[in-house]
């Protein structure tokens, strides 16, 4: 039995004992998700062109393979979807008592709870987080279609496609959104409501390249680079990102939120190697054991930084008002620059103006016109290298020195800075913990 099961079970023992009262009822309940076809098709192909010509050059005789595939899998609603239902009507009744002053002069709302009667709460207006009546399983379709040569016999080179079609992928989504201008919600006999739906989608398309060398003479490694480009209407149910709110900022124009997404990264480029040093590798005589057995490897990733989203900081017309105390605001200011940010760094906005670039909305002003995504925070560049000290002692016995250096050349990679225009700490991505340099030394005795 399912988590949303045994809640239904649940509440409709609550329901039965409020005699029946549909205000008391979990509703919508989705009906169970029977449907989900997961095909999955390849290829393999091999040519074999020994012309001499061009093709056969490319082909290399026999040493080239093209490959591809299509496949169609489904997502799982994991349980915190489930956990946020049931932290919420019917199961859980949040109550905001405005606070009087007690006795003794100070604010203190529980001084109202033993006061509250049930029979004077009106069901329909508690906060609510629901699914919808037709929450299923997300869809994601991958496409792919890669060249692979063989250079050498310990060499290979891939080039390839990688393509992910997201539909039906999940959203939170202002269930009872105020009306453009009004304290008056679309449905006014009811109150909050934190809905989750399959209301977004996404694409995502990458060109891979890698070479792979393997192990021979003492020396293997790799190095793969993706160029790609990730498109979404929303990143995350929750939200992905200190530079992300899951909601969209105009609840009656959720499609104005598709940009690139917040785990879009344009350019990641990583390798790898490791290297036995070739002399003295028999390890005779004191010179052997003191200068053989030496081995060094690295492992490097260079990566596009994460785009995040510049946030008023404040909702002048209460376009969020209510569904910001669950999930925040994310309610955007306007541009005040023709500046492209987005092809800009975080330290050259600094250096262009800062906040000063945007507007922050007036009394007025619903939501602004900086998009959703549009800054982006500054790359990772990380490398990780070691050197091992194999010393032969008997047949089956040595000694192992090992030093490791993490973030060898101690460079701060910092994370998504504060998005909120009207913070003073906004863009302040030195505020964040940016990492440093560490070293590992070990002995170990093998036998």
């Amino acid at each position: 039995m399912s988590f949303y099961s045994c809640r239904v079970i649940v509440v409709n023992a609550l329901f039965r004992a409020a005699g029946g009262d549909q205000r008391y009822a979990l509703s919508p309940v989705p009906k169970r998700d029977k449907n989900n076809l997961q095909p999955r098709i390849g290829f393999n192909w091999n040519p074999r062109l020994n012309d001499g010509g061009v093709l056969g050059l490319f082909t290399g005789g026999d040493k080239l393979v093209v490959r591809g595939g299509y496949a169609r899998t489904n997502d799982y609603a994991f349980i915190n979807i489930a956990l946020n239902v049931a932290s919420s009507f019917p199961f859980v009744a949040a109550i905001n008592l405005s606070p009087t002053p007690d006795a003794g002069g100070i604010t203190n709302a529980f001084t109202r709870l033993p006061t509250v009667q049930p029979s004077g709460l009106n069901p329909l207006l508690l906060t609510r987080t629901i699914v919808a009546d037709d929450f299923r399983s997300p869809i994601a379709e991958q496409f792919s279609l890669e060249v692979q040569r063989e250079l050498t016999r310990d060499a290979v080179l891939r080039v390839g496609y990688i393509g992910t079609k997201g539909t039906a992928l999940y959203q939170t989504i202002d269930g009872n959104p105020r009306l453009p201008f009004s304290t008056t919600r679309v449905d006014p006999t009811r109150g909050v409501i934190r809905l989750r739906a399959n209301a977004a989608s996404s694409i995502y398309h990458s060109m891979q390249i890698s070479f792979d060398k393997r192990l021979s003479r003492g020396f293997s490694g790799g190095a793969r680079y993706t160029w790609s480009a990730f498109i979404d209407d929303a990143s995350e149910i929750f939200n992905p990102s200190s530079g992300e709110v899951a909601v969209a900022q105009d609840s009656f124009n959720r499609r104005a939120d598709r940009a690139r997404s917040s785990y879009d990264r344009p350019h990641r480029f990583t390798g790898n190697f490791v290297y036995e040093l070739p002399f003295f590798r028999q390890q005779k005589g004191f010179a052997g054991h003191l200068l053989g057995g030496w081995q060094v490897n690295a492992f490097f990733t260079f990566q596009s930084g994460a785009p995040f989203t510049v946030l008023n900081g404040a909702d002048p017309t209460g376009a969020l008002s209510g569904i910001d105390a669950l999930v925040g605001n994310a309610i955007r200011p306007n541009l005040n620059t023709s500046l492209d940010l987005s092809s800009m760094s975080v330290e050259e906005i600094i250096r262009a103006g800062g906040a000063a670039l945007f507007r922050r909305l007036g009394p007025n002003e619903r939501v602004g016109n900086v998009g959703r995504n549009t800054l982006r925070a500054d790359g990772i560049g990380n490398v990780d290298f070691g050197i091992f000290k194999n010393t032969r002692i008997r047949e089956n016995q040595r000694l192992q020195f090992r030093a490791e250096m993490y973030n060898l050349t101690n460079t701060r990679n910092f994370g998504i800075p504060d998005g909120r225009v009207n913070s003073a700490n906004f863009l302040n991505q030195w505020g964040t913990d940016g990492g440093n340099r560490r070293i590992v030394l070990g002995l170990r005795y093998v036998f």
